[in-house]
């Protein structure tokens, strides 16, 4: 799936996190990025609170979008149990 290729802006859905090698269940939305490089999409993904505090000292994390590629992301912040992210080439 080549995310600039959609016809609509955003993408939402339920996904996989992946996190230094573990795999949890999350919901994302992103608003796909008009450049694309090295940023495809910002927005969020929401999961549990435990999920989302063990992002802080995460090194490695990557989300299996539902029906399509897998990107790495960068955490931004957040609270509770949703995380600001952006997707990101490679």
């Amino acid at each position: 799936m080549d995310v600039h290729d959609e016809t609509t802006d955003d993408l939402i859905g339920e996904g996989t996190i992946i996190i230094d090698g573990r795999n949890e269940r999350v919901s994302y939305w992103l608003t796909v990025s008009p450049e694309g490089d090295p940023v495809l999409a910002e927005g969020s993904i929401s999961g549990s609170e435990r999920l989302i505090r063990s992002l802080t000292n995460a090194r490695n994390v990557k989300l299996a979008l539902g029906d399509g590629p897998v990107v790495t992301l960068e955490c931004e912040g957040g609270s509770g149990e949703e995380q600001w992210v952006k997707a990101l080439t490679g």
